[in-house]
């Protein structure tokens, strides 16, 4: 019997960031620090923002939460940290339209726009692995 040689590990992560919404702080840091750490072990990482998550690539957003209660640092540094690292930015053009927020709005930093089919497609590629938040 002849067996399969094994896949090689994924080196790309795909991560869906949903509920990660700025009326709660305490949960917008972490995807970006997921990222950040994933990106500086040379994973590739590509960061999908949808429903109300869409608001932290607003400018200013992100900027004005804290990570933590007394913490220095704001989700926004926590943002750039990750882009720094090389992770690359996808918004759902649904959910932009849906939460008002227009393209004159949105970081500097957004690699694009990207949607439902896009994160789909990442999770069926077996060279990919995926989070949520």
């Amino acid at each position: 019997m002849i067996s399969e040689p094994p896949a090689p590990p994924a080196d790309k992560l795909a991560i869906l960031v949903w509920a990660a919404d700025p009326s709660r702080p305490e949960l917008c840091a972490t995807p970006f620090y997921f990222a950040a750490a994933a990106a500086a072990m040379d994973v590739e990482v590509e960061m999908y923002f949808t429903a109300r998550s869409v608001e932290l690539l607003r400018r200013g957003v992100a900027e004005a939460l804290q990570a933590a209660a007394g913490s220095a640092k704001s989700v926004a540094d926590f943002r750039r940290e990750a882009v720094g690292f090389g992770a690359r930015l996808f918004a759902c053009p649904t959910a932009l339209a849906s939460h008002g927020v227009g393209e004159a709005e949105l970081i500097p930093g957004l690699t694009g726009h990207a949607g439902a089919a896009a994160f789909i497609g990442r999770t069926l590629d077996p060279a990919w692995r995926t989070l949520s938040f």
